[in-house]
């Protein structure tokens, strides 16, 4: 390789890193910026009470809609949480594992009691992970009706680090602050219909549901 290429091959890696932290950067500043709006020029929830983020409408958007806006395919499968975690009893979920910034997205697919159960009948043996939570993968045939489904809610957890300064600096004060365990910080913000969670142990998450479902 001649000493251009090579300085050709650098300058195109450094386009490519930029870029990527310029894509979830602005992910972050438009969510926030939406949300310190007035609630009503420019805000990501519509008139409706649905959230908008990334391009998904929570409560509209499907599946399918979802992967071709992300450009990027899921991985669907059945979870079953035991008792006494956060989200106890069955979910369907759709996990990015990789985005375009290399961001991971979880989407909460809405699905009611008999179609989990319908899902669950027909799903792979269960793979139990170390804290009791129970992973199903789904039949070809659940899989396709899976795409059909609406995203109920949605989850992100940036590549890039986000922590309590930048939290506050860019969405304010929140309207709630909840420690769950030691070492963790959930902030809530029930007007955007946003919670986040802080971590020393894991990554931070911001979690995107419409307000009128908000526990």
């Amino acid at each position: 390789m001649t000493q251009q290429a090579a300085h050709s091959g650098d300058k195109l890696w450094i386009s490519i890193l930029v870029l990527t932290l310029l894509v979830t950067a602005g992910l972050f500043m438009w969510t926030s910026s939406h949300y310190q709006s007035d609630g009503k020029q420019g805000s990501m929830i519509d008139e409706r009470g649905h959230v908008h983020v990334l391009g998904v409408t929570l409560g509209e958007t499907t599946l399918r809609q979802a992967e071709n806006m992300l450009q990027s395919r899921s991985d669907i499968a059945l979870y079953i949480y035991p008792e006494g975690h956060p989200a106890a009893g069955m979910t369907l979920e759709a996990f990015f594992p990789s985005i375009a910034d290399h961001s991971k997205i979880i989407l909460l697919l809405d699905a009611d009691i008999p179609l989990l159960h319908a899902i669950e009948e027909r799903a792979s043996v269960p793979h139990l992970y170390p804290n009791a939570v129970a992973r199903m993968n789904l039949s070809p045939a659940d899989t396709q009706l899976a795409q059909q489904l609406v995203v109920k809610e949605l989850t992100l957890i940036p590549s890039v680090e986000v922590d309590l300064k930048s939290i506050m600096a860019r969405f304010g004060q929140p309207e709630q602050e909840v420690s769950p365990e030691e070492g963790s910080l959930r902030l809530k913000y029930p007007a955007a219909g946003l919670t986040v969670t802080l971590s020393k142990d894991d990554a931070t998450r911001l979690h995107f549901a419409n307000p009128n479902s908000l526990p």
